[in-house]
């Protein structure tokens, strides 16, 4: 089920690249190795396979799913990860101004440009070479699309966490590199939008098992949904990913036509939409898949950044690494409803270890949602359990949101949906005239653990507010930042400020 990405792991090494993952840039291989290798069609595929493997799991240690929960999850109102202990993701917590050298910052760079460098070679290749290799013109141009879109899908990443970031739409040298600047976020997004309006046409619409986790149709259309939605919302006088731009009418029709296939079903379960994977789970739009206990095993450990080890052994899983607890907000934990199935689901609110190092009961709130010991493999890093990046409940959601904003659709749409999403968390379905405030505050309990709740702050226009008056009230030690509009996007990587002196400005606010 998860065979295209087991294929990349040969062909990264393949295309290690030859300076340090840590410079400015990455060197292209030289013309003899690029040549030595594209001669079949093949070769493309494990090309492709590689793309995706840097661009949905990363290019080291952390994979997107790490990267959301690390900085949109921790960063957020759903998490009061402060620690005694000195870790990476206190500094993304408490709004450090001193994280340009933060391995999580650091990692949400260089892994999208990694994948854009392999994006770019791979579309160049086609060009030149496409066309005698491939016996079948439909299975270059669906390559040509996929590529695209995991161009797109790296470039948005980018924006939405570091605002302005240098455009390269081919492969450089680090010498053509060295001169190229923070490009405007408005000129990111029209190359985002082309690339996703030139792939959407020639994507399949759907995949057979053998090909589960490649991008249809629809999983782009959901991204670019998403890219006009994020670039329309209110702007905060920043260099960041809201433009204020109001093309609600444009994000709502894509996400429409996701709505109009007939490919996904509102799932009426909601732990079964974590518990089955594959084309059988119908909520799956554009999933990130992962497998264990294979011999060409690619398992992820995403569940393992908002775990905690007495959790883990309370359900006898060995030791995940996970010592220091990223509790669940209070505040978060107190806007359930006494039945409402999702919390039950994923927040373990009290949990007991009979032997071992952690024996005893503990009261302290942390995610469960995606950890299943049913799929643990044979480690922490060999998990098999699927992300989604986006699924049909959030595609609906999204659509509310844009009818809230004059984009299409009516009020009853938006309460319907409201609706169907208390009705399947087991509450009784009372919504009407649901407004802006309400859907956020709706997502919030529906999409816990997924990564989406930074995003939904800055689409609010309300993240200031909300995190300042969430601080004055859970953030009783004092360890939390009062913040200012500049810290709604992190800072440039400190090695890319110094990579090139006077080529890249930082963003404000940080040292």
């Amino acid at each position: 089920m998860k065979k295209y990405i087991s294929l990349a792991a040969g062909v990264l090494a393949l295309f290690a690249f030859t300076c340090c993952e840590d410079e400015l840039t990455q060197l292209p291989l030289s013309q003899r190795t690029i040549e030595n290798f594209y001669l079949t069609q093949s070769d493309f595929v494990q090309a492709r396979n590689a793309t995706y493997s840097v661009a949905f799991h990363g290019a080291g240690t952390y994979g997107y799913a790490n990267r959301v929960l690390n900085l949109s999850e921790t960063r957020s109102d759903n998490l009061y990860a402060t620690t005694t202990a000195s870790r990476e993701w206190e500094g993304i917590n408490s709004f450090y101004t001193n994280i340009s050298t933060n391995t999580y910052v650091k990692e949400a760079y260089t892994s999208n440009y990694n994948a854009i460098y392999k994006a770019n070679q791979l579309l160049e290749k086609l060009s030149e070479k496409g066309d005698l290799i491939f016996t079948n013109p439909a299975d270059k141009t669906s390559m040509v699309a996929e590529a695209r879109f995991l161009r797109a899908f790296c470039y948005f990443d980018l924006i939405r966490w570091f605002g302005r970031v240098p455009l390269i739409d081919r492969t450089m040298t680090a010498a053509e590199v060295a001169n190229v600047k923070r490009t405007p976020v408005k000129d990111v997004y029209d190359f985002i939008i082309s690339d996703l309006e030139q792939a959407i046409p020639d994507l399949l619409p759907a995949y057979d098992a053998a090909n589960y986790g490649r991008v249809s149709k629809y999983g782009a259309k959901a991204l670019l949904g998403l890219v006009y939605m994020t670039r329309s919302s209110p702007t905060y006088g920043i260099d960041g990913a809201t433009l204020g731009l109001n093309e609600w009418d444009k994000a709502y029709q894509q996400l429409n036509d996701i709505k109009l296939s007939g490919l996904y079903t509102f799932g009426t379960d909601y732990a079964n939409i974590f518990k089955i994977e594959g084309l059988t789970n119908k909520e799956n739009v554009l999933t990130i898949p992962y497998t264990q206990s294979l011999p060409s095993s690619v398992g992820g450990n995403f569940m393992v950044e908002v775990g905690y080890e007495p959790y883990f052994a309370s359900v006898n899983l060995s030791a995940q690494g996970s010592l220091e607890a990223k509790p669940v907000s209070t505040d978060l934990v107190n806007k359930f409803a006494a039945t409402d199935l999702r919390k039950t689901f994923g927040i373990a609110t009290s949990y007991t270890v009979a032997t071992g190092t952690y024996k005893g009961s503990y009261t302290l709130p942390v995610f469960k949602k995606y950890i299943d010991p049913t799929r643990y493999g044979n480690g922490r890093e060999d998990w098999g359990v699927d992300f989604m990046v986006i699924r049909y409940t959030d595609v609906l959601m999204m659509m509310a949101e844009c009818t809230l904003h004059g984009g299409g659709g009516s009020q009853a749409d938006v309460d319907d949906i409201v609706n169907k999403v208390r009705t399947r968390a087991g509450i009784t379905p009372d919504a009407a005239n649901i407004t802006l405030d309400q859907l956020f505050a709706e997502r919030r309990k529906e999409f816990f653990s997924e990564g989406t709740r930074w995003f939904d702050l800055i689409r609010s226009g309300k993240a200031v507010e909300t995190m300042n008056a969430w601080k004055a009230v859970e953030d009783t030690d004092g360890k939390i930042r009062t913040i200012d509009n500049n810290a709604l996007i992190y800072p440039i990587p400190l090695q890319e400020i110094l990579a090139v002196p006077g080529l890249y400005d930082q963003n404000i606010g940080y040292d």
